[in-house]
């Protein structure tokens, strides 16, 4: 049977009997139209539809209800939706933007497509996104998660913000991702977390065994708390080892340029020292390309240079001290050997001066 309600509305129930039913097959249980357009329908199996017709309300006499209260509200006219409750005028027409979602108590989605969950959360430019506690998303396209999150008028941006302090992380510029992780920040890059990098805090407590340090990698290396970058070296880590000779590295040092220079991106006052990647790379052959210098290869060289020169060094120190030795022994023998002419000079006087004595000379 159909019912006709003022405005032209009209009211279906569907009493027929079940074999009836099941004759004809029934959609509804209960439907709602007007002027032939659907608008609420109950579907037998408990299905529920909400149907209307969007034109925008700008006259702002279609909203169903506003103020203060809990409800949920479908708005057909922006095609909004809200659920939740409200103490204030975040539900107002003029505040809710056309295909909006507002879940949440006192939460506002004020621009068109924006969505906001939560606690007093505000999605307030086109396409925005609030979700959590305290947060506004103030910039088109943008996104305000966690506690306390502000994209700042940001387009763009993204805001994470964890539940560590009351104060207001904002987005810097447009385009830009910000985080507030006081627990450290986690990207895992397999599914047993075995790999991945970390982010932390200077906790102790680190995926890889790090302790103390500001990032850390599933591969061993991590920058320190105290700024210091440090490379994995483990043994169990490396093979295919081959000795090193110290004066074909030093030989390959000779030859290698090393100059003084500025990146491209930089300042022309700032300046930098070493070789080119290409000239390394020519030298030694180290590394995976040759437009990069691993921090381990630099070293490696560096150090190898170093044992290289200390050898030779050593090799000197002996040569030297024997020289000294022998040059200490023909010292020691001019010496004796002046002692021994100054005796032969010595008697030699004697002698003359005798001579000299004996009558007749």
């Amino acid at each position: 049977m159909k019912i006709m309600i003022r405005g032209g509305l009209a009211l279906a129930a569907l009493v027929a009997s079940a074999a009836t039913a099941a004759a004809q097959t029934p959609d509804s249980a209960f439907a709602v139209s007007s002027g032939g357009a659907g608008l609420f329908r109950v579907n037998v199996d408990a299905g529920t539809l909400f149907g209307g017709v969007y034109d925008g309300d700008n006259s702002g006499t279609g909203i169903p209800a506003e103020g203060s209260g809990t409800r949920m509200m479908w708005y057909p006219r922006k095609a909004a939706f809200r659920a939740g409750g409200i103490n204030g005028t975040q539900w107002d027409g003029a505040n809710i933007g056309d295909y909006s979602v507002a879940i949440g108590q006192d939460v506002r989605a004020s621009a068109s497509n924006a969505t906001a969950f939560g606690l007093r959360s505000t999605a307030a430019q086109q396409s925005s996104f609030a979700v959590g506690e305290d947060n506004t998303a103030s910039g088109a396209a943008s996104v305000a998660m966690g506690y306390h999150a502000h994209t700042n008028a940001r387009q763009g941006s993204f805001v994470f913000s964890d539940r560590s302090s009351v104060d207001t992380l904002r987005a810097g510029v447009n385009h830009s991702a910000n985080w507030r992780t006081s627990g450290g920040f986690r990207i895992f890059t397999s599914s047993n977390l075995s790999t991945g990098v970390t982010i932390q805090s200077g906790a102790t407590v680190s995926n890889w065994g790090q302790s103390n340090a500001v990032i850390s990698t599933s591969t061993g290396a991590y920058l320190s708390t105290s700024g210091v970058w440090t490379n994995t070296s483990d043994v169990n880590r490396k093979h295919l080892f081959e000795a090193v000779s110290g004066e074909d590295v030093l030989s390959r040092l000779r030859t290698m340029p090393v100059t003084s220079w500025s990146y491209r991106t930089d300042d022309a006052g700032i300046r930098h020292l070493g070789p080119t990647a290409q000239d390394f790379r020519a030298a030694f052959g180290l590394g995976n390309d040759d437009v990069t210098i691993g921090t381990v290869d630099a070293d490696g060289v560096a150090l190898a240079g170093v044992k290289a020169l200390d050898a030779r060094s050593a090799v000197q120190g002996e040569e030297i001290r024997a020289l000294r030795e022998q040059n200490a022994a023909q010292q020691a023998e001019i010496e004796r050997l002046r002692a021994e002419q100054a005796a032969t000079a010595a008697r030699l006087e004697r002698l003359e001066r005798a001579l000299h004595a004996v009558p007749g000379n």
